[in-house]
C-alpha cells in the first residue's frame, strides 16, 4: 500500500511541477466535455416549429377550381390559406410548378408540393358519381440532408390534415350557408313541413271524388262489351286463338329482351369488378417493388400505416373473386369460373405473405417473401388477363349468338300465324275495331283508378310522415344549430375525434434526452484520450525498490482516476449549469457522471497496462460498437443483429440508462442497478489487465520495437 501511495504522491507532484501538464491536464478536462455539451445543444429542439420552420418546402398551387352542383370551391386556395398558418414547416408559395419542381431537383428546397390544374375537380367527382381519387404532387430531395427527409415527412402529414379538412369545411360551410339563407327568407323548416302535409292531405281528399268518377266509366264500358259481344261471337273462338298465340309470342320476345338485358348487366358487373381488381393489383406491385429496395424506417413504416389496408383491399378482391366464380359455375362456364378459383387462391396466398412480415426480419429475412408476394401479384394480374379475354369474347358471343337464334325462330313462327290468322282478320275487322277500343278503354280507366288509389294511399302516408318530422324538435335544434354557428358545425365535421395524449417520464427537449448519450461518449472519449497520453509504466526509483504489479498497476491507476473524477465533475456541471439539460435529481446525476468515468478509466486503463498498443486500438473499436450500437440515437430493435446480441454487454447501456434515470425520473431501483453492473465491469478490468500482462509482455514488446524502427510512429 506504501509504493501504491507513493507512486500516487510522485505522479501528483510531477504534474503541479510542470506547466505544459497542467495545460494538457486542463485539456483533457475541457475538449471532451465542450464535445459533449456543444452535441446537446445543437440537438436541443431540433423537431420543434422553431427548427423546422426553416426546412424550405415550395407549394404550387395549379388549382382552377370546379362547380359542380352548385357548389363552386377551389380546395388549392384554401390548402395554401391553411399551410400559410402553418409554421411546422417553412413553406416557400412559388408561382407554378416547373418552379418548384427545380428548386428541389437545385437543393434550393427539401422538398415541394404540387397542387394540380383538376384536384378540385377530383375532390367534387363524388357528386357526379364518377369517383376520382385526386391526387397532389410530392417531391423529394434525398441527397440534400440524410434527416431532412424524416423532417419534411411532417410536411406531408400536414398536407393530408388541411386537405381533408378543407374539403369536409368546404361542404359543412355550404350546407351553413344554405341555412341561414333560409332562415334570412322568413322559412321555418317546421312550418314548411306542416303546410305540405296540409295540401297533401287537401289531395287526397280530392282523389275520392276522381276513384268515384272512373268506376262509372268503368261500368258503361262494360254494357257496350256486352252488345259486341253477341255480334262477335261467330268468328271470336277461332280468332281469339290465333290472338293467344300472337300475344305469346310477343311476350316470349319480350322475355328474350330481359334475358339478353338481365346476363349483359351481370357480365358487365363481373367485368367491372375483375378491371377495378386489376387496377388496385397494379398499384400494389408498384408498392412491393418499393418494398424490395426500401430502408428499414420505410418497411416498419409500410407495416404501421398501409399493411392492414392492403390486406382488407385483397380481401375484399378474393371475397369478389368467389363470388364470380360460384356464379360463372351456375351459369355453366366453367372455364372462367375456374380461372377465378385460381385468382381467388393467388389473392390469399399474397394475404398469407402479408401476413408472414414483421418489423423484427431483417432485410434478408423479408427480401423472399416480398419477392413472393411480388410473384404472386404479377400472376393475378395475368390471370384478370386473361378472364377478360375470356368473357369478351367465350361468354359474351355464346350468349349473342343463342339468343338472336331464339329471335329468329320467334319470328318465323309469327309470321307462320300471321298468315292464317289472315283471313279470320278481315272479317271480323269491324267488329274487332270497335271491341278493341271498349277493351282498351277498360283496361285504362281500371288502371287509371287503380293508379289514383295508390296515390291517395301514398299521399296520406307522406303527409302523416311530414306532420311528425313538422313536430320533432331536432330539426329545429339542427336548423339553429347549422344557421347561428355554422363554422362551428363545419370545425367539428372536419375535426370529429380528438386524440388525448398522456406522456410518462416527460422530457422537455430534445437536447435533454440526448444529453445521456453525448455525455457518456465524451466521458469514454476523456478515458481514451487519458490512456493514450498518460503512459501506464511507472519508472524505476530508488523510493521503488521490489515493486509488484499489484502496486504499479494501482498507483497509475490512481493518476487515472483522479483525472476521471476531475472530468466527470466538468462536464456534468456543465450539463446541469451551462447547457441547463432537464434533471430531477442533479446530486445523482454528479454521482452517477463520477462512477462513469471510474470505470471507463479503469476499463480503458486495464486494456493499455496488458495489451499497450493493442489496448489502444481495442479501446477505439469498443467506442464505435458502442457508439453504433447501443441505443443512444436509435431504439437497439431497429439495429441489426450483431448490436442487439453485444448490447447486453456494453457499459455505455448501464451508463445511459441511470442517467435518463436522473433526467426523467426515478422507477424503482433502475438507477442502483446500473451502478452496481457498471461495477463490476470495473472488476473485470482489474482481472483482465492484472491477468493478460505477463502472457502479453513479450508480444507488446515485439510491436513497440516495431514501431520505433519505422522512425515515423510515435
Amino acid at each position: 500500500m506504501k509504493n501504491i501511495l507513493n507512486i500516487i504522491r510522485h505522479d501528483l507532484k510531477k504534474i503541479t511541477g510542470s506547466v505544459v501538464a497542467i495545460i494538457t491536464m486542463m485539456g483533457l478536462c475541457l475538449v471532451p466535455c465542450c464535445y459533449a455539451w456543444f452535441n446537446i445543444l445543437s440537438n436541443w429542439a431540433p423537431y420543434e416549429s422553431d427548427a423546422t420552420g426553416r426546412i424550405s418546402v415550395a407549394v404550387a398551387n395549379m388549382d382552377k377550381g370546379e362547380t359542380a352542383a352548385g357548389i363552386t370551391v377551389n380546395v388549392g386556395d384554401k390548402i395554401v390559406e391553411a399551410l400559410g398558418a402553418n409554421d411546422d414547416i417553412g413553406w416557400v408559395f412559388v408561382e407554378n410548378d416547373e418552379e418548384a419542381i427545380n428548386g428541389v431537383y437545385a437543393g434550393d428546397y427539401y422538398a415541394a408540393l404540387v397542387v394540380p390544374e383538376d384536384f378540385s375537380a377530383g375532390v367534387l367527382s363524388f357528386l357526379s358519381g364518377d369517383l376520382t381519387n385526386p391526387k397532389l404532387k410530392y417531391y423529394e430531395n434525398e441527397k440534400k440532408n440524410a434527416v431532412a427527409p424524416k423532417i419534411t415527412g411532417k410536411a406531408k402529414t400536414a398536407v393530408q390534415e388541411e386537405v381533408d379538412a378543407a374539403f369536409v369545411e368546404t361542404l359543412a360551410g355550404y350546407v351553413s350557408d344554405a341555412a341561414s339563407v333560409a332562415e334570412a327568407s322568413g322559412l321555418d323548416p317546421q312550418q314548411m313541413l306542416a303546410d305540405l302535409a296540409k295540401r297533401i292531405d287537401d289531395l287526397s281528399g280530392d282523389l275520392d271524388s276522381c276513384i268515384a268518377l272512373a268506376s262509372s266509366a268503368g261500368g258503361l264500358t262494360d254494357a257496350a262489351g256486352n252488345l259486341l259481344d253477341v255480334s262477335d261471337e261467330f268468328i271470336g273462338s277461332t280468332h281469339d286463338v290465333f290472338k293467344a298465340n300472337d300475344r305469346i309470342l310477343a311476350e316470349a320476345q319480350e322475355e328474350l329482351a330481359k334475358v339478353k338485358k338481365a346476363d349483359t348487366s351481370k357480365l358487365d358487373d363481373a367485368t367491372k369488378k375483375i378491371e377495378d381488381t386489376a387496377a388496385s393489383l397494379k398499384t400494389f406491385d408498384t408498392v412491393a417493388v418499393e418494398l424490395l429496395s426500401a430502408s428499414d424506417i420505410a418497411y416498419n413504416t409500410f407495416l404501421d400505416l398501409n399493411r392492414d389496408d392492403w390486406v382488407n383491399r385483397f380481401g375484399t378482391m378474393k371475397t369478389r373473386a368467389d363470388e364470380q366464380a360460384k356464379f360463372m359455375k351456375e351459369e355453366g362456364f366453367t372455364a372462367v369460373s375456374e380461372k377465378f378459383e385460381e385468382l381467388s387462391g393467388t389473392l390469399g396466398d399474397i394475404i398469407s405473405g402479408l401476413g408472414q412480415l414483421d418489423k423484427s426480419m431483417t432485410y434478408t429475412e423479408r427480401e423472399p417473401i416480398i419477392k413472393k408476394i411480388s410473384e404472386d401479384n404479377n400472376k393475378a394480374i395475368k390471370l384478370t388477363d386473361e378472364i377478360l379475354e375470356q368473357i369478351r369474347t367465350d361468354i359474351d358471343g355464346n350468349l349473342e349468338n343463342a339468343l338472336t337464334n331464339a329471335r329468329t325462330s320467334l319470328s318465323d313462327f309469327r309470321k307462320i300465324m300471321s298468315g292464317a290468322d289472315k283471313g279470320l282478320s278481315s272479317l271480323g275487322n269491324k267488329l274487332g275495331s270497335y271491341g278493341n277500343s271498349l277493351s282498351k278503354l277498360k283496361s285504362s280507366i281500371n288502371e287509371t283508378s287503380s293508379n289514383l288509389k295508390s296515390l291517395q294511399d301514398g299521399a296520406g302516408s307522406l303527409s302523416d310522415v311530414l306532420m311528425n318530422a313538422s313536430g320533432n324538435d331536432l330539426l329545429q335544434e339542427l336548423s339553429n344549430l347549422m344557421a347561428n354557428d355554422e363554422a362551428a358545425v363545419a370545425e367539428y365535421l372536419a375535426n370529429p375525434v380528438k386524440m388525448e395524449s398522456e406522456v410518462f417520464w416527460p422530457i422537455e427537449n430534445y437536447g435533454s434526452a440526448m444529453a445521456p448519450f453525448y455525455t457518456v461518449l465524451a466521458q469514454w472519449v476523456g478515458a481514451l484520450l487519458t490512456a493514450v497520453l498518460i503512459k501506464v509504466r511507472v519508472k524505476k526509483r530508488d523510493d521503488l525498490a521490489d515493486l509488484r504489479l499489484h502496486e504499479w498497476y494501482f498507483g497509475r491507476l490512481g493518476l487515472y482516476l483522479l483525472m476521471g473524477i476531475a472530468q466527470a465533475l466538468v462536464v456534468s456541471a456543465g450539463d446541469l449549469l451551462y447547457v441547463r439539460i432537464q434533471c430531477v435529481a442533479p446530486l445523482r446525476f454528479v454521482l452517477l457522471a463520477c462512477i462513469n468515468s471510474i470505470v471507463f478509466m479503469m476499463i480503458n486503463y486495464a486494456l493499455v497496462f496488458a495489451l499497450d498498443n493493442i489496448g489502444l486500438g481495442a479501446g477505439v473499436i469498443i467506442l464505435v460498437l458502442q457508439v453504433a450500437g447501443s441505443g443512444g440515437t436509435y431504439p437497439v430493435e431497429v439495429l441489426p443483429g450483431i448490436f442487439r446480441t453485444l448490447f447486453p454487454f456494453m457499459p455505455f447501456r448501464y451508463a445511459m440508462d441511470a442517467m435518463r434515470e436522473c433526467i426523467g425520473g426515478m422507477y424503482g431501483n433502475t438507477y442502483w442497478v446500473c451502478i452496481g453492473i457498471l461495477l463490476l465491469f470495473a472488476l473485470a478490468s482489474v482481472a483482465f489487465g492484472m491477468a493478460l500482462y505477463r502472457p502479453a509482455k513479450k508480444l507488446n514488446e515485439t510491436i513497440a520495437a516495431s514501431k520505433a524502427k519505422s522512425e515515423i510512429m510515435l
